[in-house]
């Protein structure tokens, strides 16, 4: 039964909804959430202007244990909806009309932050399929939904969609089909989003509270200069509209336990963090630059890690040394540890492309990332020595975000090493691919070190010889274009 308060209200909303003015394509829903200081629920309205679909479906099948009083409401008749699994079947109406429905957030609980949905200080963290139910029928490849928040005063949402602006009791939001099955997160409490505007795009930034509180001031300088250092690669964003969640966890041997990149309603990255460290070890830290750079390429099959891994694991370095976060010598022997610890965790006996696929599994972790990050130094080195420097593995990335970026789809290793090498007019990435998908040793860095003018002192620490044959290639890499 509905409590007398959620009847009113349904009947307001319905009202209100029968009286606006049409905007949207038939059978293209509006949803209007609200929620309560606590974040016990959610009361969300998908209103249809158009015949309403046969069914809603729930994409997490979770979904169903937390529904609570779900109606059809017409503009003469109410009808309750009882879910059967993750679906729930609607009458034909023949007529616009709006479902109205509770979610039941009580029994999420605090410190799963691994588990994906977790609630801390005045927030919540939400996997959206385990609230949103979806219209059934053929998705169209632009078929976009509106999201109204209503929300207590000083509350927001930070969520992966396209987020258009702040409301008079809330903020609204733009939701369009991508991948099936692509992850995402949004956030609701006691917080605000904010923009960081640079070229290209810009990333919506939300630092939730924590317990203690994370120094906001040091936070905000920190996520803006790891942004900045991103924007390096090429002079823009790789993407124009991106999710940046901090979730302070209080707790860490190190500043980011934990960040990921995720894809689902658009792009996103999300930190957790141990709050409680000093800003000074969050600037020398590598986590947010090496998330920050997955959004350099499209979302990579799972079975190719060492290629997204890789972009990532080489430019962690080698941004922040553009940057300004290192010096360059530094990074070259932060790039240098990182060979020596693929080395020695690369036992003979098993390709890259077997110990990539079942990298989770194994743990193989080193072998993986520094794989993967030699390959991307042997394409940028090739690259710049071949054009004279006209060429690099950013201005391929650069092309490849011009074409292809966002991208709604998987790309795996071998069609994307295709593409960069179409782009680039030249067949430096599948040569690579070729060479070393099948190898069960790690690539060998000698011979480019020796004309780089990358001398190990330890298997920690290089030496920069500047009158090696390649060194100013070798001073270019760490240089940001058009310094």
């Amino acid at each position: 039964m509905l409590d007398a308060s959620f009847r009113q209200a349904a009947l307001l909303s319905l009202v209100l909804w029968v009286t606006a003015p049409a905007a949207a394509p038939a059978e293209s829903p509006h949803y209007r959430v609200t929620t309560d200081e606590r974040l016990e629920h959610l009361d969300v309205r998908a209103c249809f202007e158009g015949p309403v679909p046969r069914r809603l479906i729930a994409r997490d099948e979770r979904a169903a244990n937390l529904l609570r009083a779900a109606r059809l409401e017409m503009q003469d008749d109410s009808v309750e909806l009882k879910p059967q699994g993750s679906t729930l079947t609607l009458p034909d109406t023949g007529a616009p009309a709006c479902v109205r429905y509770r979610v039941d957030l009580s029994a999420i609980g605090k410190r799963q932050w691994r588990s994906g949905s977790w609630r801390s200080r005045d927030a919540i963290v939400l996997d959206p399929e385990l609230w949103l139910w979806f219209p059934d029928g053929r998705r169209e490849e632009q078929q976009r939904w509106r999201l109204a928040f209503e929300l207590p005063p000083g509350y927001d949402v930070s969520a992966p969609w396209s987020r258009i602006g702040r409301t008079r009791g809330g903020v609204e939001y733009e939701m369009r089909e991508r991948m099936s099955g692509w992850d995402a997160r949004m956030a609701i409490g006691r917080f605000s989003v904010e923009s960081i505007e640079l070229p290209g795009g810009r990333l919506r930034y939300a630092l939730l509270p924590g317990e203690p509180a994370a120094d906001a001031v040091a936070m905000r300088r920190w996520v803006t200069r790891s942004a900045r250092a991103l924007v390096t690669a090429y002079g823009r964003l790789p993407v124009p509209d991106a999710q940046l969640l901090v979730v302070p966890i209080g707790h860490g041997r190190e500043p980011v336990p934990w960040g990921e990149v995720q894809r689902g309603g658009g792009d996103a990255v999300h930190l957790y963090i141990d709050q409680r460290r000093p800003a000074g070890e969050f600037m020398a830290d590598w986590v947010l630059v090496h998330e920050l750079s997955h959004l350099l390429h499209p979302n990579i099959d799972s079975r190719d890690r060492w290629l997204s891994e890789g972009i990532a694991s080489y430019y962690q370095n080698v941004l922040r040394a553009r940057a300004g976060l290192m010096n360059a010598p530094l990074a070259w022997s932060k790039l240098h540890a990182g060979f020596q610890r693929g080395v020695s965790g690369t036992p003979r006996g098993r390709s890259l492309a077997e110990v990539s696929e079942t990298m989770m599994r194994d743990r193989s972790f080193m072998r993986v990332y520094w794989s993967g990050a030699a390959i991307a130094l042997l394409a940028d080195v090739e690259l710049r020595r071949r054009s004279q420097g006209t060429q690099s593995l950013d201005t391929a990335l650069a092309a490849f975000r011009d074409c292809c970026l966002p991208a709604d789809r998987s790309w795996n290793a071998r069609e994307l090493m295709q593409q960069l090498d179409r782009l680039t007019g030249t067949r430096v990435f599948m040569a690579l691919y070729r060479e070393h998908i099948d190898a069960d040793d790690f690539p060998d860095l000698d011979a480019l070190y020796g004309e780089l003018g990358l001398q190990p002192v330890s298997d920690t620490r290089l030496r920069l010889d500047p009158a090696a044959p390649m060194a100013a290639i070798c001073e270019a890499i760490m240089t940001a274009p058009g310094s």
